[in-house]
């Protein structure tokens, strides 16, 4: 089995450490980002995991980060789970492409940190995504196959791709609508994977709640292009490097798969003829009930983990707040608490 690793500042100092029964256990050395820690910290998280007892701090007491540092790059996949593009109006047996887009890293936040909402934004939703985090660098087309995708894919983590819907439907740009600050909580944990890991990433449980409401609930087996297709298609396009995040799509559930599919099927392929994408758009925003989407004050609470609870990446919980409020307050920097595996 793989082993669970953190991110965290405690006394001031920022460590990575490997997490065990609510503890963490700091790894020796200085790591200033994800890249340098899979140089040389991985090797020697194994080995303090191989040598069993060794004296942790607990996760309740130290400030717990984003394992995925900036900058890198934050490539996402768009609608790659059957039930998602069923919500929003598609056929996912008429997909014949992979779709990406891109996130600025200045978006990567934690796993308790507040979610800001920009002032301009009516419509913010929420993606949970599980994260690849490349181990090892792509400089070419190269196949990748599940077998050995540990070797290209250093681990996984859980991620929220943030979105404003009004940004992305009405001015049809991706990156703007989910690349603001806090749009990209990460972690708590990044999960090493061993190589016996390959087979369960297809069978990954994602869960999603807003204020205690179940909103999504779904099996990474419903991905529509999975993790060793997907890269090896990135490898003939860009390179990829230690470090970098790859988000794999989310499930049915989000705030605008209430909305856009009931009109998007109502207005029916004839008008669609007769209307330009940006008109449909804005159709789409004038018609919805944004009361499913977030607001001041919602908590989102997320988690990933196999079904025995072997691989677990950790609890999020991201309350959402006004960028005007965040302007105007002088907050100290709280003890973050997350849960234990």
């Amino acid at each position: 089995m793989g082993i669970h690793i953190a991110r965290f500042k405690a006394g001031g100092e920022v460590r990575w450490g490997w997490v065990r029964a609510g503890q963490v256990v700091p790894i020796s050395g200085q790591y200033a980002s994800l890249a340098e820690f899979l140089e040389v910290g991985r090797e020697r998280a194994w080995a303090l995991s191989a040598g069993g007892a060794a004296k942790g701090l607990p996760l309740a007491e130290v400030e717990v980060l984003s394992p995925v540092t900036s900058p890198c790059n934050v490539v996402c996949q768009g609608q790659n789970y059957r039930s998602h593009m069923l919500e929003v109006g598609q056929d996912p047996d008429a997909k014949d492409f992979n779709q990406f887009f891109r996130k600025a890293s200045s978006s990567l936040t934690s796993s308790t940190a507040n979610i800001v909402r920009p002032q301009r934004v009516r419509m913010l939703d929420y993606e949970i995504e599980l994260g690849l985090v490349i181990g090892r660098g792509i400089h070419g087309p190269t196949r990748v196959t599940r077998e050995r995708l540990h070797e290209v894919v250093a681990g996984v983590v859980m991620g929220n791709d943030v979105s404003a819907r009004d940004l992305q439907l009405i001015e049809g740009q991706w990156h703007k609508a989910k690349s603001f600050r806090t749009f990209c909580p990460v972690g708590p944990f990044l999960y090493l994977l061993a190589p016996e890991d390959h087979g369960r990433l297809m069978d990954m449980r994602l869960s999603l709640s807003v204020n205690g409401e179940l909103r999504q609930s779904a099996s990474t087996s419903e991905m529509i292009y999975p993790p060793e297709e997907t890269l090896s298609e990135l490898s003939e396009v860009m390179d990829l490097f230690p470090g970098d995040l790859v988000l794999t799509g989310t499930p049915s559930g989000v705030a605008a798969g209430r909305t856009v599919s009931r009109l998007a099927r109502g207005v029916g392929s004839f008008i669609r003829l007769f209307l330009s994408d940006r008109t449909l758009a804005k159709l789409i925003l004038k018609s919805s009930n944004t009361a499913a989407y977030l607001k001041e004050g919602d908590v989102i609470r997320a988690s990933i983990s196999s079904p025995d609870g072997a691989i677990h990446l950790g609890m999020q919980e991201n309350r959402v707040v006004a960028q005007e409020l965040m302007a105007a307050a002088e907050e100290p920097v709280p003890v973050v608490r997350v849960g234990g595996i």
